[in-house]
């Protein structure tokens, strides 16, 4: 399974993707030089693993549950 790199862009932050690798190492390198360049917010270039790109888009857009055993870490 590749990874792709994506822009979350617009009002209703939409991915927009950007390119593709087949391995971690390069994505990684890809999104590095993708944020240096970028005049935008840079953490606004993710990175993620899928068997597609509609997989990818969609997992980005789904909202992220907190990992249940951070409960109470702040203290």
């Amino acid at each position: 399974m590749p990874y792709f790199v994506f822009r979350m862009a617009g009002a209703l932050g939409l991915p927009e993707r950007l390119a593709e690798a087949p391995s971690y190492r390069e994505a990684k390198a890809l999104m590095t030089d993708l944020r240096a360049r970028s005049s935008d917010d840079p953490s606004l270039i993710r990175m993620v693993f899928a068997a597609n790109e509609i997989e990818a888009a969609d997992l980005l857009t789904q909202p992220r549950t907190p990992d249940p055993s951070m409960d109470g870490a702040d203290d």
